[in-house]
């Protein structure tokens, strides 16, 4: 156990194959809204695992330059077209 919370929970599984992560896992994981996970088979079980990002490490890298969300995609598509290469095959 962990903050007195279960480590495990029953859940629903929709017709889809979707799974809904319950608030007290997401809050311990740190699992916010859009987050990607890891899915994988380990013998009989299923495990998932949240993926981290780079935007994960905010406050890592430490400046004076302050963006906006919306100026941060614009520079990123603008290194995605002219600095970003395919790696060599």
């Amino acid at each position: 156990m962990s903050n007195g919370v279960s480590n495990e929970q029953i859940v629903s599984i929709t017709s889809q194959g979707q799974l809904t992560i319950p608030k007290a896992f997401r809050k311990r994981f740190g699992i916010l809204k859009g987050a990607k996970a890891i899915i994988k088979q380990a013998g009989d079980e299923i495990i998932v695992k949240p993926k981290k990002s780079f935007l994960d490490f905010e406050g890592a890298l430490k400046s004076k330059i302050k963006l906006t969300d919306a100026q941060l995609r614009k520079a990123r598509k603008g290194f995605e077209k002219y600095w970003a290469r395919p790696l060599p095959k």
